[in-house]
């Protein structure tokens, strides 16, 4: 005799049956059950697959992000607004970490950045992968986060810590092995009270508008989704970059051309990293300086736009010039060692640095 089916499971035989897409009150109620920890591994890892195979719609994306939302531990408020630089993931090229550095740079440039981020699901280093390599301590209490957000101008927010029910789908998860609708959603949800803007790039053309739509009915005052268009989820220097930009309430659409800016630009290989080693190694030396032209220049595009949607420019030009400078003069590297200084082990980022400086 067959046991009675989950709420859950009729969810998925309509997905996969029908191709229906589950309208937003449906998945903010999927995502409940799923969290309070009632359904199987199997049905979880069951119902992100049927999604990403048939398409995530805007309705399913939107309920999931306010499912997340309305679950989260919040963080702040801290003295005045932040932003934040985070990739959606899910593309087939693995970049170092372009957004962790524009961050820092940003930062080093004079805008406060709340960073939101995890550990890598699939490729060799996330921003949190990075950062404890140097030295960060990932398990912080929010106290000391706080100061670091308020007195160096950047700090680190560790996803499961703010996300806590996110475990309950950890294993799921890994099994599935492919980007879900986690992966798209999961980089909306910073939990910093003060975040005024962000930085969100996607790996998937179709997302741009979809994401838009989501962050528009958010509480940012500024926000830009970017694809660059041979498959990155971030702005590169290998060629245009598809924007949509939202400023005073209103969306607009526009291309970054990166030769009409003072950038070299870099083929795709010269961004993309097999292991968390390179990735720390090459993430540093654009931080530090040392980085080729066109690997530099991905990390100051980043940085450009981020220094826009904070106000601390009013072109993208300026943006550039910003945010070159700060590497230049040396404020990037110090503002990372301010990082690790308030927030975990310095003599940790230091041995990384002496074995950076050999190979310089």
């Amino acid at each position: 005799m067959n046991s009675a089916r989950s709420p859950l499971q009729a969810l998925i035989e309509r997905v996969v049956t029908e191709k229906a897409n589950l309208s937003r009150a449906e998945t903010v109620f999927a995502f409940d059950r799923i969290f309070s920890g009632t359904e199987s591994d199997i049905a979880i890892g069951s119902f992100l697959t049927a999604l990403a195979m048939k398409g995530e719609s805007d309705d399913e994306i939107l309920g999931t992000y306010e499912a997340v939302r309305e679950k989260e531990k919040a963080f702040g408020p801290a003295s005045g607004p932040s932003i934040d630089i985070c990739g959606t993931g899910g593309e087939a090229l693995k970049t170092f970490n372009i957004s962790t550095a524009a961050a820092i740079v940003t930062a080093a440039s004079g805008c406060r950045v709340a960073k939101h981020g995890n550990r890598s699901m699939s490729g060799p280093c996330g921003s949190a992968d990075f950062l404890e390599a140097l030295g960060f301590d990932l398990l912080l209490p929010n106290e000391r986060l706080l100061r670091s957000l308020d007195k160096v101008g950047v700090t680190f927010l560790f996803a499961p810590n703010f996300h806590p029910l996110m475990k309950n789908i950890s294993i799921a998860r890994r099994a599935v092995g492919i980007r879900t609708i986690l992966n798209i959603v999961g980089p909306l949800c910073n939990p910093c009270i003060n975040l005024s803007a962000q930085l969100i790039g996607v790996s998937n053309p179709s997302l741009l508008t979809q994401i838009a739509n989501v962050m528009k009915n958010s509480n940012l005052k500024k926000f830009m989704v970017a694809y660059s268009q041979d498959g990155f989820d971030e702005l590169t220097n290998t060629c245009d970059s598809k924007v949509i930009y939202f400023d005073q309430g209103e969306l607009s659409t526009f291309l970054i051309h990166p030769q009409e800016y003072d950038l070299t630009l870099s083929e795709k290989d010269d961004l993309t990293i097999s292991s968390k080693s390179d990735c720390v190694r090459l993430t540093m030396e654009s931080i530090y300086g040392y980085a080729p032209k066109q690997i530099q220049d991905a990390v100051v595009l980043n940085a450009a736009a981020a220094l826009l949607i904070g106000n601390l420019v009013d072109k993208l030009s300026e943006g550039i010039e910003l945010a070159r400078n700060n590497i230049q003069n040396g404020n990037a590297r110090a503002i990372l060692r301010e990082l690790i200084r308030e927030c975990g082990d310095e003599e940790q980022l230091l041995t990384v640095e002496r074995t950076l400086l050999k190979r310089h």
